[in-house]
């Protein structure tokens, strides 16, 4: 930045490169989450707070890493399940890329 004029501040704007392939919708859904090892299945509540064609972030009560799969149903009038793959985690907020991506 450069000073041209006392308090005049000119300055270069930086603009970062899309990074996303699709865009992130802020909602406040909830879902259920579900789990499978072997023969037991695990069924959580949870919140889903940004969605996109291909992932969401979710928050729920479990204990999830990367790589695990997982199932994400949805409560609209015709229950709707999608596969999905944890992508990341932040305490029991996570990054969550669907297998199969939203239909446009």
């Amino acid at each position: 930045m450069r000073e041209l004029t006392p308090g005049l501040i000119i300055g270069r704007v930086s603009i970062l490169p899309k990074t996303r392939r699709w865009t992130r919708l802020p909602v406040d859904m909830p879902v259920r989450v579900l789990t499978s090892k072997g023969f037991s299945t695990t069924i959580v509540e949870g919140r889903g707070t940004e969605l996109s064609e291909g992932g969401m972030v979710l928050y729920a009560g479990i204990l999830l890493n990367p790589g695990d799969l997982l199932e994400v149903e949805f409560e609209t009038p015709v229950h709707s399940r999608l596969p999905a793959v944890v992508r990341s985690r932040n305490g029991f907020c996570f990054g969550l890329e669907f297998i199969t991506p939203l239909p446009s």
